[in-house]
């Protein structure tokens, strides 16, 4: 059965009205010459915005990962040498006891933890408990929002479909294409997001002098929390490839539209690399909120 909404004359004046300044700020916004301005504007300011956003991260990632690959291999290296240079009881014997001691430290790096989450929870307290009631609606929402995009790009609760598995559109043959299943697809779709926040600005900008303080309340609760959707679409993007890598027992298919031939494990590690800088650009993000 169909759900009719009924407003009432206050409700459908201030829609009216709502609609009117969209109209007039759509106008002023949309002139030949002003559109293309507009247009190399958005192009502009979100491209350097997306492109500055992640620099650092992936930057960071690879530097990350390439120290933690020379230090692994380095360890291996003087482990191997110490053990084939002591004998290995006697070495295997300093491991035990290196390992012993780190259990009975774990007491005392037990109560560390728990002194950070103190710590968090006055940071819960100051950020939340004695925020207004306004503020925590406004948090909520936010969080709220953050959560809906998280699923959806994620594809659900079952990781299955969303962002990623937009490529099935296209055909079954382009489905695990490396575009929409790598940081490509993240960098394209937070692209699109930070265009549509630059185009509500501007036509924000464009309103009659006074207009409804609806539209200032959205631009600001919008300015305010672009991060935490951003955020959330590349988290939803990484979890869907890191369940994709099979490493929690799923399995895992071969990427299509690579330019070269790699093995099941090359695959599975190019899905999890992926994961894994998606959910950093989503730190991030968040870092910066």
């Amino acid at each position: 059965m169909e759900k009719v909404i009924v407003l009432n004359s206050q409700q459908k004046f201030i829609l009216e009205q709502i609609i009117d300044e969209l109209k007039f700020a759509l106008r002023k916004t949309y002139s030949e010459e002003d559109l293309i301005k507009l247009s190399l504007l958005i192009i502009k300011e979100s491209g350097k915005q997306t492109y500055f956003s992640k620099k650092e991260t992936l930057s960071n990632l690879l530097d990350n990962l390439g120290n933690y690959s020379s230090k692994a291999c380095d360890i291996s290296k003087v482990k191997y040498s110490k053990y084939r240079k002591n004998g290995f009881e006697s070495e295997f014997k300093k491991d035990l006891f290196f390992t012993t001691k780190a259990i009975e430290n774990s007491p005392e790096k037990i109560s560390s933890f728990v002194s950070k989450v103190k710590d968090k929870s006055m940071i819960f307290k100051n950020e939340f408990i004695l925020k207004s009631k306004e503020e925590k609606i406004e948090i909520i929402s936010a969080y709220t929002i953050g959560i809906l995009v998280y699923f959806a790009s994620a594809g659900g609760i079952d990781h299955e479909g969303g962002l990623p598995d937009s490529d099935l559109s296209v055909g079954i043959g382009f489905h695990r294409h490396i575009l929409s299943h790598s940081i490509i697809l993240g960098f394209v779709v937070e692209f699109i997001m930070r265009s549509g926040i630059e185009l509500f600005n501007a036509i924000n900008k464009n309103l009659p002098e006074f207009h409804h303080s609806f539209w200032d309340r959205t631009n600001t609760f919008i300015d305010n929390n672009k991060g935490i959707a951003i955020g959330s679409m590349w988290l939803g993007i990484g979890t869907h490839l890191i369940k994709d890598s099979g490493v929690f027992g799923h399995g895992v298919k071969a990427y299509t539209g690579l330019p070269f031939e790699m093995s099941m494990a090359g695959h599975q590690g190019l899905f999890m690399a992926n994961g894994v800088a998606s959910a950093m650009a989503s730190y991030s993000e968040q870092k910066k909120k």
